[in-house]
């Protein structure tokens, strides 16, 4: 590509909101790049939640308790929606106590060296005069939403009460697309995202996240279709980019990478067969075969060569023998040809054709 090397503008950053703008990027990259951070935003970026509660005095959701203005459903779903940071992985149990008249917010709840709220006024629930609220919050770390018809945790209580959790603290992410002029080009992609978190964590470092993991997928990928020669692998790429080697280039061009060889016309790899000093059945038969150059012969197995018309056992051996003077071999490894002496009178007669 012709622009590597891309700018990133935080245009506005504030704890819930940021407006970060990347550029330049080839056309099309705009879409690419900000469909997927939008869905892995959305989606993948770790968090904590209020999981259950158990409230004194209360068996099930639909209680009420006595001289609170909302009832139990309508607390479940304020208890949803409290911003929460968590600095542990563990599930953490945290105590509300309070008696009115009294507006209950998060900040409210037993502080813990654990756990944050950073909406301290963030509202609860209502009491009225005489009345009293007691309850245990559970709070835990993840990814995304967990239903409330979810399986129970071994941890709480018989008469604790969960809640459908929201780990995400990413609330909403649009992203726009505009032209962008460089130089003499006016047909580059300015992918502009804007993020509204809960202020549990910062735009830009959601983003940070959602960039980490959609790296660690492409990754892998890598790793997997790479395997033990990805080193190689690397290298060719780089080749490529740089313009050593022309994108798509033959195989043997890529293979004479891999083998340490360097490229170039002066390479042995470009050097034509006749250099291998073959008898002229055998060179013949190459170039009947469309094999011109050192860097075809070698990205050839043994068996692609034994289905070229006329070219048998021996002389596959005498091209063998010429290419080890130069510390090649053919591609792939099949069992070496049989002794001379073996040769079979079918096989001696295609020879002498």
């Amino acid at each position: 590509m012709e622009h590597d090397r891309h700018e990133i503008i935080v245009q506005e950053s504030t704890p819930s909101y940021g407006k970060i703008t990347i550029e330049p990027l080839e056309i099309g990259y705009g879409v690419t790049l900000g469909n997927s951070l939008r869905r892995v935003l959305l989606s993948s970026i770790s968090g904590a939640a209020i999981v259950a509660v158990r409230i004194e005095g209360v068996l099930h959701e639909f209680s009420t308790v006595p001289g609170v203005k909302e009832d139990v459903i309508e607390l479940l779903v304020n208890l949803k929606h409290i911003p929460v940071r968590c600095h542990s992985s563990a599930v953490t149990t945290l105590r509300l106590e309070v008696k009115g008249p009294k507006v209950v917010t998060a900040g409210d709840i037993e502080p813990d060296s654990e756990v944050e709220f950073p909406d301290p006024e963030a509202f609860l629930c209502t009491l009225e005069e005489g009345a009293s609220l007691v309850m245990d919050l559970y709070v835990a770390t993840g990814t995304g939403y967990l239903p409330l018809d979810r399986p129970r945790a071994s941890y709480l209580p018989v008469d604790a009460l969960q809640t459908d959790a929201l780990y995400s603290p990413v609330k909403r992410v649009k992203y726009d697309i505009q032209d962008k002029r460089m130089g003499q080009r006016t047909d580059f992609d300015s992918l502009t995202l804007e993020i509204w978190t809960n202020g549990v964590v910062s735009p830009e470092s959601a983003v940070i996240q959602a960039s980490r993991v959609l790296k660690g997928y492409y990754s892998s990928v890598v790793d997997s279709l790479a395997g033990p020669g990805s080193s190689a692998l690397e290298e060719i790429i780089k080749s490529e980019e740089s313009g050593k080697i022309p994108a798509g280039a033959p195989g043997f061009e890529k293979q004479a990478v891999m083998a340490g060889y360097p490229m170039g016309e002066n390479s042995i790899y470009y050097r034509p067969v006749r250099d291998l000093e073959l008898s002229v059945r055998s060179e013949n038969c190459l170039l009947r075969g469309g094999v011109h150059v050192i860097g075809e012969l070698v990205s050839r197995t043994r068996e692609d060569l034994l289905k070229t018309r006329n070219l048998g056992k021996i002389s596959l051996r005498e091209i063998e023998e010429k290419l080890a003077k130069f510390d090649l071999t053919l591609s792939g490894d099949i069992n070496s040809p049989a002794d001379g002496n073996s040769e079979t009178n079918e096989e001696k007669q295609k020879e002498e054709i």
